[in-house]
């Protein structure tokens, strides 16, 4: 029995249906006299008489957020149907419920929200929920596929089939295997929204319509979060499903092919264009520059055809990058192009550590064995309306790997540990050689790396000398072709190692550069100032851009890099520079969308009024980003803070009881920017606190955390 004064209603509840998700939002008040936490218990129940379940939920929160959301907070949502709501007394909150995810997707089924604190029950609602959705596909009897004799229900060991359990998801159940595509045939017309869903546990797929050009990769992202894929017409297309290459020969024994559903939601016109419109340029466009390292891509495919190429590069035009910035190798190493003045990488190399496995691969090898990388980069971007640029790093030789070049194993005494030494004639001969072959190659534009290892240089002089060489290079082309061969480099921004060797202002004065892309490494530095580089600019031939980082140490997209990419727009910057912008590109198209925004500042403009609209909705939430290898942060990362439901403002960081960090504004960050702080926080674990301010009082958050070395 409730308590007197607990109303068992509908009063004060509302619930709205989002036409396109399908999700079913359910805001309820809270108590004004609640505590500071309030336990929200979900539950669902499709008939007075079925019991009641768990409804899989969540609070309502920004993209951001829910990209940050710590897995045990999601998954009490979508397993347990409970969330915490803080600071929240008087106030009106949302949960949102997936009910694909329930037994229950359409028809009449009764919502119930208990709030309560520890013990103490503060109230309870109660609601009912009209589920229009007969005409929602959802995507797994797989027993519908065309290629019925490829799948099976208990497959013998070493078969190449798919595996399929009765309301299972669709698995390939051993590691080694190649498995045949499979075809779920569709008679469906008109636009409709693609949402995809796969299982907790490790694993990805690829899926394709039978009328596009490239297969989109999904990995898990956890247990119940659905991806939204695309908006497209689906008349006369067909579903293609098919086992990543990678989950073949990754090493991991649980990262296989699987896939839980696809479901297909019918859009309006009206509906269809807004979606486009979310996503639409607005307002002129800034130059978006994008790092491209066909060896990444290679590594987890299996390339046979110079066909795919195309593939990679359609997504890079999808998100509107103008300069694939195509990385052909590292002075030193064994380069992934067709070049003959240096060494190619034809045979087997290593990764970097998956999970903690170092996985090995012929798959870059091949890429060389059967095509031209370089040349049909340079055709197919520009086929593509981009802009590609020939892209080398200044040196890395990898010693006693497979990807050390003959050069480096043939003179160690021009490197210093595993980087050339620019300060020898034949080392800076033997760049320029790599440089000229890319002229002839076909290249219009090159690219110089400083950054990725900065360690190759000792004098300002070594390197403002090595772009006078380049630019002579460059010049004798340049008389042939009637045109400017552009020179880009990324180089060490101020605080970053090797920045004090980066005579940028002569380059510029001397027009031996063209574009100056100032930049951290790694997890550090991702907020320098970029004041001095649009002082050095102004009035010059040259062009800033300024530079955010793609992977997973770098801003989590959107929310932290749109402000960043925003705040070096306001400061000057001409355009933006993405390192291996690969990352966000291929592997999600959530986040290539967000990517196809940030050339447009008004765009950014558009989406961050948005976000703070929705301020006052949000769950109030404090947010860091994840770890990065194994559950560990590491040295040359950082933690960061995301807030929302509040104005960001004042912030404090507490580690172990003591007080590491106090700001009025974003950005947060753990210790500092700066390398100094790399060993700051001693291994192991640790209580991190963290307390944002919200009004007179504090919201605040705890998380264990863990710090390597």
């Amino acid at each position: 029995m409730l308590p007197f004064g607990l109303l068992l209603a509908a009063v004060g509840i509302s619930v709205a249906t989002d036409p396109v998700t399908r999700y079913v939002h359910v805001r309820y008040p809270v108590p004004a006299d609640a505590p500071d936490e309030v336990s929200v218990r979900c539950e669902v129940r499709s008939g007075a008489t079925s019991a009641w379940e768990p409804a899989p939920v969540w609070g309502y929160a920004s993209e951001t957020a829910l990209a940050l959301m710590e897995p045990r907070d999601w998954e009490n949502g979508v397993l347990r149907g409970t969330v915490v709501e803080r600071r929240a007394a008087g106030l009106t909150r949302t949960v949102v419920w997936n009910p694909f995810l329930s037994a229950r997707r359409t028809g009449a089924a009764r919502f119930r929200l208990t709030l309560s604190a520890g013990r103490r029950l503060l109230a309870q609602y109660e609601t009912g929920v009209e589920l229009r959705n007969q005409d929602v596909v959802v995507l797994e009897d797989w027993s519908k596929v065309v290629q019925q004799r490829s799948i099976s229900r208990d497959p013998p060991n070493g078969s190449p089939v798919w595996w399929v359990r009765p309301g299972g998801p669709l698995e390939v159940r051993f590691k080694g295997l190649e498995v045949p595509p499979l075809t779920w045939p569709l008679d469906l017309r008109g636009a409709y929204a693609l949402f995809v869903l796969l299982p907790g546990r490790l694993g990805g797929i690829e899926l394709r319509l039978s009328g596009d050009e490239r297969a989109q990769f999904f990995e898990s992202r956890g247990e119940g979060r659905e991806t939204l894929w695309k908006w497209t017409d689906l008349t006369r297309q067909h579903l293609v499903i098919r086992q990543p290459y990678r989950t073949v020969f990754l090493h991991e024994d649980d990262y296989l092919a699987r896939l839980r559903h696809v479901r297909l939601v019918p859009l309006t016109a009206e509906q269809a264009a807004g979606l486009d419109a979310r996503y639409a340029p607005l307002g002129p466009k800034r130059l978006v520059a994008g790092y491209y390292e066909p060896y990444s891509w290679a590594f987890y495919e299996k390339i046979e055809s110079t066909l795919q190429h195309w593939e990679p590069l359609l997504a890079f035009a999808e998100a509107r990058i103008d300069m694939p910035d195509v990385q052909i190798g590292r002075g030193g190493s064994r380069f992934n192009s067709e070049t003959r003045a240096g060494s190619q990488l034809l045979l087997d190399t290593f990764g970097d550590p998956v999970r903690g496995v170092v996985p090995r691969t012929g798959n870059v090898g091949r890429l060389q064995q059967y095509t031209n990388t370089l040349a049909t980069v340079l055709r197919y971007a520009r086929a593509l309306g981009m802009r590609p640029r020939a892209n080398i790093g200044a040196t890395n030789c990898y010693p006693g790997t497979p990807l050390e070049a003959d050069f480096s194993r043939q003179h160690p005494e021009w490197r210093k540990g595993s980087h050339l030494r620019y300060e020898v004639p034949e080392v800076r001969r033997y760049v320029l050689a790599l440089f000229e072959e890319a002229l002839e190659t076909g290249a219009d534009a090159l690219s110089l790396d400083w950054c990725r290892y900065p360690n190759s240089v000792t004098s300002r002089e070594t390197v403002t000398g090595f772009f006078r060489e380049l630019r002579s290079l460059a010049g004798r082309f340049e008389a042939r072709r009637g045109k400017r061969i552009t020179i880009l480099t990324r180089f060490p921004a101020r605080g970053v190692p090797g920045w004090e060797h980066m005579d940028y202002r002569t380059w510029v004065r001397e027009r031996l550069v063209d574009y100056l892309a100032p930049s951290n490494i790694q997890g550090r530095h991702m907020n320098f100032d970029i004041g001095e580089y649009v002082d050095a600019v102004k009035g010059a031939r040259a062009t800033l851009l300024g530079a955010v980082d793609g992977l997973e140490w770098g801003l989590p997209l959107p929310g932290m890099m749109f402000a960043r990419v925003a705040r070096m727009y306001e400061r000057g910057a001409s355009g933006i520079y993405v390192y291996q912008c690969d990352a966000p590109v291929l592997q999600s198209p959530e986040t290539r969308r967000y990517i196809s925004l940030i050339g447009y500042p008004e765009a950014l403009a558009r989406w961050q009024s948005r976000e703070r609209a929705g301020q006052s909705r949000y769950s109030k939430g404090i947010y860091i980003t994840p770890p990065h290898e194994v559950g560990e942060y590491r040295p040359w990362g950082r933690l960061r803070v995301w807030v929302e439901g509040l104005e960001p403002g004042e912030l404090e960081m507490w580690l172990d009881g003591r007080r590491v960090n106090h700001y009025q504004s974003p950005p947060y960050v753990l210790t500092s920017e700066d390398r100094s702080a790399d060993e700051a926080i001693s291994a192991g674990a640790h209580r991190l606190k963290i307390r944002a301010r919200d009004g007179a009082g504090w919201l605040e958050r705890e998380f264990d955390v863990r710090f390597g070395r």
